[in-house]
């Protein structure tokens, strides 16, 4: 039985390497292959969101920690900066159970959308946040701070025209 909480600072060391695990899966995407050695969150990262975010992870019993989702609340969305699930515990939908705490919490603190960027031609990506109900962008809906989002992406190496970002209004 999977349990979603939110995560505690002793759980940040741990959340690097489900990242690193995770983006394995990239290495079957053609011209993704990179992701699965780039740059993770940092531990500190992952404590900060812990001390003044919203971080999440999934557990299993007997088994451990297996995902985290992170994000902050901004005064129009709940932005999603990370979703990993980890290689070994994918497509079982933890992300989606990930995604609905997520809606809870926005939902509880009166915040009125979720927003992320992703990967526009992966199917694990932009497709599958479809289906969770999120819809995609186009550059005339951006407002100010999402356009900085996917500037900063393009600035760090991430691929502009395979990237967007997408809403779920709640």
């Amino acid at each position: 039985m999977i349990r979603i909480r939110h995560a505690r600072d002793t759980d940040a060391p741990l959340l690097p390497a489900i990242e690193r695990s995770s983006g394995e899966i990239f290495r079957l995407s053609p011209g993704l292959e990179w992701i699965a050695d780039d740059e993770v969150q940092t531990e500190q990262r992952h404590r900060a969101l812990i001390a003044d975010g919203l971080a999440l992870v999934a557990e299993l019993p007997d088994y451990g920690i297996v995902a985290f989702l992170n994000g902050e609340v901004e005064p129009d969305a709940l932005h999603i900066w990370q979703m990993s699930v980890h290689l070994d515990r994918q497509r079982r939908g933890i992300g989606r159970r990930l995604i609905d705490a997520a809606l809870r919490f926005a939902t509880d603190h009166g915040v009125a959308a979720l927003t992320l960027t992703t990967f526009r031609d992966v199917p694990w990506n932009e497709p599958y946040y479809q289906r969770l109900g999120f819809i995609t962008l186009g550059d005339g809906d951006l407002c100010p701070r999402l356009r900085a989002v996917l500037g900063a992406e393009e600035q760090a190496g991430l691929p502009k025209a395979r990237r967007c970002a997408m809403r779920k209004r709640l």
